[in-house]
């Protein structure tokens, strides 16, 4: 089987596992916003930002790190140093949450218990991070991809019977920290193969660390990049306005399955060969990623206001201008998604990191301007300004590089991954 058949072959499982889920995140979010409200739906995204940046902040680059070892050189040795690096830093965070969540700005009583209590899936996740690393470094993707489909199936199931209307957020934080943990002994009984006979070593933690920070800081830049305008709308807006630009966010992430399943399939292919025999993947890979932004931006903001009333009801009537600027930003993100993970794979951290942070700079100028002026409309501008901003700076980037004479690469092999940080 050649590489492009395999990784085609991975990718389709990839994607049909994310069409699953994301139909499951779709009545995840229905159910959610009718029972919990505009105000109950803000608060539950803010939480939900601040636990994916923690796991983010958490994870410090291991999984990318075990991937790239596992698919190299099938070397399982790491993960015990790996989970006892992501359990010390989880604990850490969770600390943090507990001394520091009652001083956040424009959040209720509830909302600071409930972020306390989902704190707590970060010890969880961080088993869930080794276990799924060690799949996708084997190139299991077939039972990764079961796995990323059966979580959310277990979120609908969990809150079709709980969460009823009027529920609090206070249980829903409660039952999203059970169907984490059910997730993570799912994923420890599909990898427990290759978890037998290894030992901690705490001498190994110090230069695992070293090892791990590079992308550790381009993945904190890129995941604070992500949340920036949902945090800021926290700050400087109301719960409402949150809630109004997460329902459009998150149509726009639904649209983004494509990319993220051929992305993720990549990764692991790309560890054990040169990149000259990727250099035709690459393009196609590409070109598929592109026509499909395209596409997908441009049905989103002609059926911006069936899809908003459909799945979110017309309290979420604002929301339909939000979705239809955001749904442009489809097309640099592929851009951004795409030449960074070449650019990683380049070992040119440093490229990413800085581009990175000029993004990041801009988002949140744009946003200390337009949110107090605009809402969660100033919020969408500013999101997809930065991104084309992003965009242009990778093109000029890869212009002047040797990054795009693909087909004149010489063997070399590929360092890291950068799933979805754009």
């Amino acid at each position: 089987m050649n590489l492009l058949t395999k990784l085609a072959r991975n990718s389709l499982w990839l994607f049909m596992a994310r069409v699953g889920a994301q139909v499951s995140m779709v009545i995840v979010t229905y159910l959610l916003a009718r029972r919990l409200g505009t105000a109950g739906f803000g608060e539950y995204a803010f939480i939900a930002t601040v636990i994916v940046v923690g796991n983010t902040l958490t994870t410090f680059g291991s999984d990318m790190y075990l991937i790239r070892e596992i698919a190299a050189k099938a070397d399982f040795s790491e993960l015990p140093s790996v989970l006892v690096l992501q359990l010390i830093l989880s604990c850490l965070f969770i600390a943090f949450i507990f001394l520091l969540a009652p001083y956040l700005p424009n959040q209720t009583v509830d909302s600071v218990l409930a972020l306390k209590v989902y704190s707590i899936a970060l010890i969880p996740l961080a088993f869930f991070t080794v276990f799924t690393s060690a799949l996708r470094g084997t190139q299991r993707m077939r039972a990764y991809a079961w796995l990323s489909f059966a979580i959310p199936v277990l979120q609908v199931v969990a809150i079709l019977i709980f969460i009823q209307r009027g529920a609090g957020i206070v249980s829903l934080a409660y039952l999203l920290l059970g169907v984490q943990t059910a997730g993570t002994i799912l994923a420890g009984i599909l990898c427990s193969s290759n978890l037998k006979e290894l030992n901690i070593s705490f001498d190994k933690l110090t230069s695992l660390f070293v090892a791990c920070l590079p992308i550790a800081l381009i993945a904190v830049v890129g995941i604070v990049y992500q949340k920036l305008s949902l945090a800021a709308l926290s700050f400087l807006g109301t719960a409402s306005m949150v809630g109004l630009f997460s329902a459009a966010a998150r149509v726009v992430e639904t649209a983004r399955m494509g990319h993220v399943a051929v992305l993720t399939a990549l990764y692991p292919a790309m560890a054990n060969v040169n990149q000259a025999k990727l250099s035709g993947t690459f393009r196609v890979s590409w070109l598929l990623l592109l026509l499909l932004s395209v596409a997908g931006s441009a049905l989103i903001y002609l059926l911006a206001k069936p899809i908003v009333d459909s799945f979110f009801g017309a309290e979420y009537e604002l929301s339909i201008p939000v979705l239809k600027i955001l749904a442009f930003t489809l097309i640099p993100y592929t851009i951004n998604s795409f030449l960074s993970l070449l650019f990683l794979a380049w070992k040119r951290e440093q490229s990413v990191l800085r581009i990175l942070m000029i993004s990041l700079l801009i988002l949140f100028g744009l946003n200390l301007w337009l949110i107090p002026r605009a809402g969660q409309l100033g919020a969408s501008w500013a999101v997809l300004v930065a991104e084309i901003a992003q965009a242009l700076l990778f093109l000029l980037a890869w212009l002047n590089s040797p990054l795009r004479q693909m087909d004149a690469v010489s063997s070399k092999g590929v360092s890291y991954e950068l799933s979805d940080l754009s």
